[in-house]
């Protein structure tokens, strides 16, 4: 499940986890997610998950929405990115994905070994019957 760290200045990072639809991102507390900031619109932002797809879109905020230090519209998120709502940064994590199945490891016996050679290796001791 895709979430989001949210670093404030004035608390504690806390973390949200994102359900598939809409997350609204603002000031007021018909949002889903309420960041209590005078930098923060009363409608700053919104997160859309649809499947294993994360956007985020600026709802015609007063200071804009950024990722990664740059202003945005829309955008698709990836992992790790940083968004910068007001004076608040929400890094996004992404669903990490289960390792794929591998093929289990099988030994197949050699057969290709030659007899051991005690004149090649004079330093190796051999105990004598």
């Amino acid at each position: 499940m895709p979430r989001l760290i949210i670093l404030s200045k004035a608390g504690t990072p806390r973390q949200i986890n994102l359900a598939e639809g809409r997350t609204t991102i603002g000031r007021t507390d018909r949002n889903t997610l309420v960041l209590d900031s005078p930098l923060v619109s009363r409608a700053h932002a919104a997160i859309d998950v649809v499947g294993t797809s994360v956007t985020v879109t600026d709802l015609r905020s007063s200071n804009g929405t950024l990722v990664n230090g740059r202003k945005i519209g829309v955008h698709p998120l990836k992992n790790r990115e940083v968004l910068e709502i007001g004076d608040v940064q929400l890094r996004f994590l992404s669903v990490v994905e289960a390792a794929r199945d591998a093929e289990p490891l099988r030994l197949a016996p050699r057969t290709d070994f030659s007899p051991f050679d005690e004149t090649a290796y004079p330093r190796t001791i051999f105990p004598r019957r």
